[in-house]
């Protein structure tokens, strides 16, 4: 017990009001950290100010949504705040996949706490919000950085100034937050809370090894595995390895009780983390991760071993590589020069700089060795965006920096400076002759300075600080004022140039990586949010939400969406979805029913319907625009013009209107949520789908063998010199394009026509998805009663012309309706690649007769539910028959469901490959669908049991240290435990 100054035994003093508030001491002595989160935040804001993002430039036209963030992320956030509100659920919702488990995409995306801000505006403002939680995401990172380092920032009895080293604290925080890995991924926003959620993760071991106390580190892993789990796994593995490192550091001696004993506390600590976060992981798994059936690298473009000098040139500041191909590391360049010097300093063990030797080895191994690249991605291939792991090597190499800052204490270790100096220059001039797109000329000439002028000045400020106090400067030192030639002083030139290194090298990357790049990844302007493709667009999507007492399906015609997710936001049911927890195997039948996929299974776009899979999925309405046709219409047998949406600006003088005009089309024939089968229907539902034959998969599934009707005879191939067309005997036709490029320097071009006959009204389809190279070919159908094509010499100016193949039209390609008589379907590219062979197939333009396929659906139509009724997580319907049938519901069989037929349980069997079929008896029955996440009950009760092993965890503690520290002074040996005043710090 300890005796305070009033003369109580085991008591403190009771602090004032006014001593509870901030003493300016104390606000000056940790005003860095301050800094810490203010500068990088500033500092990004005026890169996305001087990139003309609104709203850090008031007049700036574009916004931070690019790649994912445009097309992933802010759909996400749009339907989860809606989902907060009251309008919808966090656990499914029908508005995307045909009806999808919404709780792993909340636990994948939205459980940053950055992300809330999100809710305190309107949709129309989510560009804004989202643009704000970036710019904190990043401060927060500076600050852990920071927080981190402090720990290492030395002692004053060591001959180190402190103001000066939280001075560099600041500019290596900086440096990290706003590195590479940080602006070229701030689109992927869910990733940049690993910033800031690693240095607390780093400091729970520093806790643990100084203090035996596990509940930091236990809270850090539970927040890094639910805000991230993606990241989060990596930084486990980064935390065992420093964990180990940092072991042989702290320690004197290797004791094997103590070290088994640390150990398992360090284990102990990863378990309550993993069970703490159990509500999010468990179910995301059972329920989302298992859902993939292939998920691999062909759209990323890169995966390793790739150059080595491309590895290193991505080290430097500045240097950003916008095709991906090369994994995104530099921060500051003088943090490169510093890093070799941390493995000289004799003050820190041995043992400590081998093992932090071998980490920066195994990571940057993972750079170019699969299996080990393999290991930090979780075991699969990301199908875009590689080597996502880059930040952890930022991470370390700042560590290190700043450490061989404090630690250098002799002449000889500064020498070093110019050894890596000379290195890194060499890189640099390599770098820009081999990579001139990833160095260029503004990056070299920084670099170069940095390298140069950085260098010197490091190397004065530190030899200033190590030399001896009585030994005199340098005789080349002579003519520098004495207030200059000061350890202080110097270092405060240093830290500068730390400083000018960290800001210009992000403003380089932010150069390449933010606004208006030219590219399909570069910013979507403000206007894209919310009008595109037309103002009236997304009112017509939204006043398609039905009633809880009817279910339907609707769904953009065209290929305007703005994004696949626009489902989410409007509010319209569809199966239109992309995100990286798609269903694998719904979207697989999607593939082979015609849809527009991802190579990865990662998107299904409705772009590839047809009359028999609207009826089917239970389409009643489909919208389009004015990009359509110029009237807004549609080109689609079988359906009727319901409402016209016209937002068309009033004309003014000198300007050119541009439409804005929306139509809604109700389809004449379509299938209910859920219809009867038995005998031959059910025999055509119940077996497997052919592969990659989309019009052969439809004419099974419907029992109508040549529905698809061929009305092509051969085609003609005209081409540029040098390409060459050979049929095969199966009546494809390969196209060769030369390897080298033409003399005279044109691109390669070729136009393949079919010449067609219908013998009535016909739905004409193209399913080619070979046959062109993907985002630089075009198809059109002519007749009578078309435009004639425009002589144009870019063909994506002839309004007329549809891209196909493309992104998400790489299925079938509805060209529109033919009456009777002759029309001709030509697909042409000016743009082949060089070196490219493409097949032609057989017969790829079919025609269906609507007539044919309204007999077949009135036959299905006839063993329709009737009195649905939906809710938020389910389904209910009725059906009445005079035999025992399997009702078929267009609702995906995602795990999560359960089934009841009059309220008892009942087994689905699955349809057409991933729907759900319900086996009823004869007479009227009540089916009903219920939804819940599988493993959300046992996550929650995993995490339960993580807060009561965390609390109970912290109650021992304290308990112990108490009983510790009223122990200590009757033994006579002082009062309290001795905590490292770096610790606490």
């Amino acid at each position: 017990m300890t005796t305070t100054d009033s003369g109580t035994t085991g008591a403190r003093p009771r602090r004032s009001a006014r001593s509870l508030l901030p003493r300016p001491a104390a606000i000056r002595r940790h005003l860095y950290l301050v800094l810490a989160f203010v500068v990088p935040s500033v500092l990004y804001a005026g890169i996305l100010a001087s990139r003309g993002i609104y709203p850090f430039d008031p007049h700036g036209s574009y916004t931070v949504f690019m790649s994912d963030l445009n097309n992933q992320y802010a759909q996400f956030y749009s339907y989860f705040d809606q989902a907060l509100t009251g309008h919808g659920s966090l656990l499914f919702t029908w508005r995307a996949d045909g009806g999808m488990n919404f709780w792993p995409i909340v636990a994948y995306y939205l459980t940053s706490p950055f992300g809330l801000l999100t809710l305190f505006a309107s949709d129309h403002r989510l560009p804004i919000m989202i643009a704000f939680a970036t710019v904190l995401k990043l401060g927060a990172a500076g600050l852990g950085m920071a927080l981190f380092l402090r720990k290492f920032r030395g002692e004053l009895d060591r001959g180190h100034s402190s103001a000066v080293n939280k001075a560099v604290i600041v500019a290596l925080s900086t440096s990290y937050a706003l590195g590479a890995w940080s602006l070229i991924y701030a689109f992927n926003i869910m990733w940049l809370d690993a910033l800031y959620l690693l240095p607390w993760a780093l400091l729970g071991v520093e806790r643990l090894l100084t203090k035996g106390r596990i509940t930091s580190l236990a809270i850090a892993v539970g927040l890094n595995l639910i805000i991230d789990f993606y990241t989060g796994a990596m930084i486990v593995v980064f935390v065992c390895m420093y964990a180990l490192a940092r072991y042989v550091g702290v320690r004197e001696r290797f004791e094997r009780a103590d070290f088994l004993r640390t150990a398992g506390k360090f284990v102990l600590a990863g378990v309550i983390g993993g069970l703490l976060a159990a509500a999010f992981i468990l179910p995301t798994y059972l329920g989302g991760l298992t859902q993939k059936t292939k998920l691999h690298a062909v759209s990323s473009g890169a995966e390793p071993p790739i150059s080595l000098l491309a590895v290193l040139v991505r080290f430097l500041g500045g240097a950003a590589d916008v095709n991906q191909a090369t994994p995104s590391v530099g921060a500051a360049t003088l943090v490169l020069v510093l890093v070799p010097l941390f493995f000289m300093v004799k003050s820190i063990k041995r043992a400590e700089r081998i093992a932090f030797g071998v980490i920066l080895a195994f990571l940057l191994l993972a750079t170019e060795v699969k299996p080990l690249y393999l290991v930090m991605h979780g075991g699969q291939m990301p199908n875009a965006f590689p080597w996502r792991f880059a930040f952890l090597i930022t991470a370390l190499l700042t560590f290190l920096a700043f450490r061989a800052w404090v630690g250098v204490d002799s002449v000889k270790q500064i020498k070093w400076l110019g050894v890596s100096a000379v290195f890194w220059f060499v890189v640099l001039y390599w770098g820009r002759q081999e990579y001139p797109w990833i160095i260029r000329p503004q990056v070299a000439q920084f670099d170069t300075l940095i390298l140069v002028g950085g260098t010197a000045l490091l190397a004065f400020a530190l030899y200033l600080r190590v030399r001896p106090a009585d030994e005199p400067l340098s005789k080349r030192l002579a003519w520098m004022p004495k207030r200059l030639a000061t350890p202080k002083a110097a270092a405060v030139v240093a830290v500068a140039v730390l400083a000018v290194d960290a800001s210009g090298s992000a403003e380089l990357i932010g150069q390449k990586s933010i606004g208006k790049l030219g590219s399909s990844n570069s910013s979507a302007t403000w206007s894209n949010w919310y009008s595109s493709p037309t103002t009236s667009y997304g009112t017509a999507l939204s006043s398609l939400q039905p009633t809880n007492d009817q279910f339907f399906r609707a769904e953009g015609y065209d290929q305007n969406l703005r994004s696949t997710n626009d489902s989410l936001r409007y509010g319209n049911f569809g199966f239109t979805h992309f995100s990286s927890l798609s269903s694998g195997k719904l979207h697989e039948t999607m593939q082979d029913l015609g849809f527009a996929h991802h190579e990865a299974d990662v998107w299904s776009a409705h772009t590839g319907a047809t009359l028999f899979t609207d009826a089917l999925l239970g389409y009643q309405y489909l919208v389009g625009t004015t990009r359509e046709t110029t009237d807004g219409t549609i080109d689609r047998l079988d359906s009727t013009l319901q409402k016209t949406y016209d937002n068309t600006a009033p004309a003014k003088p000198g300007k050119t209107v541009t439409p804005d005009v929306t139509t809604v089309y109700k389809i004449n024939s379509t299938l209910p949520v859920g219809f009867r089968l038995t005998g031959s229907d059910l025999t055509d539902f119940t077996a497997p789908l052919p592969q990659n034959s989309p019009f052969a998969a439809q004419e099974q599934a419907f029992g109508m063998p040549g529905a698809f009707q061929s009305m092509c005879g051969s085609p003609t191939i005209t081409a540029s010199p040098g390409v060459t067309a050979t049929p095969g005997g199966d009546g494809t036709v390969s196209i060769k394009i030369p390897a080298k490029a033409r003399a005279d320097k044109k691109l390669y071009s070729d136009k393949i026509v079919w010449q067609c006959q219908a013998s009535g009204p016909r739905q004409v389809y193209l399913y080619a998805p070979n046959a062109m190279p993907t985002g630089l070919s075009y198809a059109r159908l002519d007749s009578s009663d078309r435009p004639a094509p425009l002589n144009l010499s870019d063909p994506s100016k002839d309004k007329t012309n549809i891209a196909y193949p493309g992104g998400f039209d790489n299925g079938f390609q509805d060209l529109g309706s033919v009456q009777s008589g002759s029309f001709t379907v030509t697909m042409l590219s000016d743009a082949l690649p060089y070196g490219n062979t493409y097949k032609v197939p057989a017969n790829p333009i079919r025609g269906l007769d609507p007539t044919a396929v309204d007999a077949k659906l009135a036959q299905l139509r006839s063993g329709g539910v009737t009195d649905v009724h939906w809710n938020s997580t389910g389904i209910a319907a009725t059906t009445t028959g005079d035999s025992a049938a399997t009702v078929f519901l267009s609702v995906p069989t995602i795990p999560g469901w359960s089934v009841t037929v009059d309220g008892k349980s009942v087994k689905t069997t699955e349809l057409l490959g991933s729907f759900t079929g319900v086996p009823v008896p004869a007479g009227n029955h009540r089916i009903s669908m219920s939804f819940s996440p599988p493993g959300l009950y046992a996550g929650i009760g995993g995490s339960t049991v993580g807060l009561l092993a965390l609390g109970g965890v912290w109650w021992f503690q304290r308990r112990r240290s108490a009983l510790q520290s009223a122990a200590t002074p009757a033994a006579g040996e002082g009062a309290g435990e001795s905590v490292p005043q770096d610790v606490l710090s």
